[in-house]
């Protein structure tokens, strides 16, 4: 499968054309682009339609990976600037929201090694340009990439990483991938193309890079120094205010020849559907390890998760709910509902929550929790409380009052167009 986001945009034009739409006028890159997505999103209001297929996908990557391969150059090394040519100022300028600190670059994709052990991780970090060559990091409290740059601090040294922009969804989605430290997320992009994911060394580092994305930010992560970064608008709908953040200098960049530049537009459709199929993956196979009868997982809101299981024996639904918050740094409310409960569905939800739940024995609550330093809600970043709520009928749906229902007999026999023109 080619590995490029060219080749996918060319599939998606030929295969799904109604889907692929081209601006054929010239848009201001301050707030105009996230305007036109947010006018998009409510006027057309399109919504994915493959998402339980997406899930099954992403698990048989995660639980059969493919390791990446080293090739000697790719497409990325058409253009390769460093010293004085580097000028990430050449980059369009794209501000997104009223209120943002400056220029972010919202689609950038790490690639880093852990300083102390052969261990490789791939995110998502926000980058706020500072200059010609450096920018500021957003750098999540407890992940991963944040646990390698503190071992490179400790040593007095930077650590290397190289940031890709313009990759093929199955690089996306696979750096979205949440696990344990030692797992590759290389090698679930490779499971996801059914391929090796194809990899060059940078120009400056031993990082190595995907050798068919547009363009590739080599730097790193300078220790002990910090700058003002944001505010910025982010996933939770919040404009979240100015911090210090780690310093990333930039010693090279390199791209194909006449680069697509790609921007993620932040809290919008095409950034929450990007995130929210590995987490729901990610979480029904930590709920699935505990509860093997887990039903679905979905992921509806910020630090939100919704579980539908059928119980088999008591205590299940809270042992799912522990599941989720262990797994997941981010979670924060877990609602567990029976099977007969579409947790797709949030009206269906909420009347389990109303009819299957006494508060005083249903909810759970969790005090002094590390989550998500994205939270406005929290007096101290990521410093946070964590609730679920078992949703599920006591003490089992099966002896639980019944729900009412019209014969089945009679939906069947009766036809609508026999009463209505």
């Amino acid at each position: 499968m080619a590995q490029d986001l060219r080749s996918y945009l060319d599939l998606l034009k030929r295969k799904r054309p109604e889907e692929f739409l081209i601006v054929s006028r010239e848009v201001d890159p301050a707030y105009e682009i996230t305007a036109l997505v947010v006018k998009l999103e409510k006027e057309a209001r399109k919504r994915p339609v493959l998402l339980f297929e997406l899930l099954t996908t992403y698990l048989r990557a995660m639980e059969r990976p493919i390791a990446p391969r080293l090739v000697r150059t790719g497409a990325v090394k058409d253009v390769v600037r460093t010293g004085k040519d580097v000028n990430l100022l050449d980059l369009p300028q794209i501000i997104h929201h009223e209120g943002d600190g400056g220029v972010f670059l919202t689609s950038a994709i790490s690639f880093a090694k852990d300083p102390t052990a052969d261990i490789w991780n791939c995110a998502y970090n926000r980058l706020m340009l500072k200059g010609r060559d450096t920018t500021s990091i957003h750098l999540t409290l407890g992940k991963h990439l944040w646990e390698f740059h503190r071992l490179a601090e400790k040593r007095n040294e930077p650590l290397p990483v190289a940031f890709v922009i313009g990759a093929h969804p199955a690089i996306a989605l696979g750096a979205l991938a949440i696990g344990s430290v030692d797992e590759d997320e290389r090698g679930i992009m490779g499971g996801l193309f059914g391929e090796p994911l194809e990899l060059v060394k940078c120009a400056t580092s031993d990082v190595v890079v995907p050798a068919h994305a547009e363009l590739v930010i080599e730097a790193e992560i300078r220790p002990h120094e910090r700058v003002p970064e944001g505010p910025f608008g982010e996933f939770t709908g919040y404009s979240l205010g100015e911090r210090q953040r780690e310093v990333v200098k930039v010693t090279a960049i390199t791209h194909r020849r006449d680069a697509i530049f790609q921007d993620i537009s932040v809290a919008h459709l095409d950034h929450m559907l990007l995130s929210t199929i590995p987490i729901e993956a990610n979480l029904y196979r930590a709920v699935r390890a505990m509860v093997p009868s887990v039903k679905a997982v979905r992921v509806p809101a910020p630090f939100t998760c919704f579980v539908s299981l059928e119980q088999r024996i008591a205590g299940q639904a809270k042992n799912a709910i522990l599941a989720v918050l262990g797994a997941d740094l981010y979670m924060k409310r877990v609602v567990v509902v029976d099977h007969d409960v579409d947790v797709f569905d949030d009206r269906q939800v909420n009347w389990a929550i109303a009819t299957r739940c006494q508060p005083d024995r249903d909810i759970t609550v969790i005090t002094n929790a590390r989550g998500s330093d994205l939270d406005p809600s929290t007096k101290e970043d990521g410093y946070t409380a964590k609730w679920g709520i078992d949703a599920t009928a006591k003490p089992s749906l099966a002896a639980y009052t019944p729900r009412h229902r019209v014969p089945p007999a009679v939906l069947e026999r009766l036809d609508l167009k026999d009463y209505l023109p």
